[in-house]
């Protein structure tokens, strides 16, 4: 796993971190969340999302916007998925 770009919010008590991994000569893009707002560090990782690298930067930094926390990361980046690629007639 090799960090890309990573942000913080809520003063470094949240951090939003970009990363790649090869998979089959390919590169893929997934986003962790790391919060310590309340006490215990809670942690989300979400692998393989995207190929491409403008459309996680953007994502990651909605998350960050957001202050998308980790326990609601997986379905805010799954919504935001689904609204992306919805075909409006």
């Amino acid at each position: 796993m090799k960090v890309i770009t990573q942000t913080e919010t809520a003063r470094g008590k949240v951090v939003y971190e970009l990363f790649s991994e090869t998979t089959e000569s390919t590169v893929r893009y997934g986003i962790k969340v790391r919060s310590d707002l309340f006490g215990e560090t809670e942690e989300a990782v979400v692998k393989d999302i995207t190929s491409e690298l403008d459309f996680a930067r953007k994502l990651l930094f909605m998350l960050a916007d957001n202050l998308v926390l980790p326990s609601t990361a997986d379905e805010v980046i799954e919504e935001f998925l689904a609204a992306s690629f919805t075909v409006n007639n």
